[in-house]
């Protein structure tokens, strides 16, 4: 019993280890003032669907015009390979609700852009995903615009992915062959001991020269 339980906390920290990744710098794009990043709503969809098999739902909880701006609360729900479980994610997204150039907030009701919630709804479902989806993990952007950032550190698959990397290293000829398999492990990169032990290799094959 010990031992599947191991097991299944081993494949769970696989996964979460893969959902919190670094997202890729292709993906990325400003906002339009330059300076935040953020990641597209098609890429994170399309995202989700790879990581969970196609199993995900999205659902809106409740939307509401507060003054000029439009406000929706979403929930993903993804369902976890491991636990065998829908796991729920919710999110907020708020937008400002267009008015005529020079309107003032008093002025709303008058001035509102007749198509504006054909455009603002939606772009306020969008950002309550976004912001769901970075509860998932950092794949999905939670560490975007953050001066301190998180890294998961897996307690279980580390020792056992360290013993396998160990030996891999002690195979490398040179630096190129080291950087092959430093770039063959991105889960890894923010690891501790793994950067040490590429520094001393790279060390050690950069003396061999």
């Amino acid at each position: 019993m010990e031992l599947q339980k191991q097991e299944a906390l081993t494949e769970v920290e696989k996964l979460t280890t893969k959902l919190n990744t670094e997202p890729s710098e292709n993906w990325l794009q400003k906002t339009p003032d330059g300076k935040a990043n953020y990641i597209p709503i098609g890429i994170i969809e399309n995202q989700l669907r790879q990581d969970f098999a196609g199993l995900v739902q999205y659902e809106i909880l409740s939307e509401r015009r507060e003054l000029n701006e439009y406000i929706v609360s979403a929930r993903i729900k993804v369902f976890h390979p491991i636990i065998m479980q829908w796991m729920n994610y919710d999110g907020l997204g708020a937008v400002q609700i267009m008015q005529d150039s020079g309107a003032n907030l008093a002025q709303f009701n008058e001035t509102k852009k007749k198509n504006a919630l054909q455009m603002n709804a939606p772009k306020a479902y969008a950002e309550a995903i976004k912001n769901a989806a970075k509860k998932i993990g950092i794949k999905y952007g939670a560490n975007l615009n953050r001066k301190f950032e998180e890294a998961y550190e897996p307690e279980y698959t580390t020792k056992e992915t360290m013993t396998e990397i160990q030996a891999q290293i002690a195979n490398c000829n040179d630096v190129e062959e080291l950087k092959v398999l430093w770039d063959s492990y991105p889960e890894m990169h923010t690891n501790n001991r793994f950067k040490v032990e590429f520094g001393i290799a790279k060390k050690r094959l950069e003396g061999k020269k």
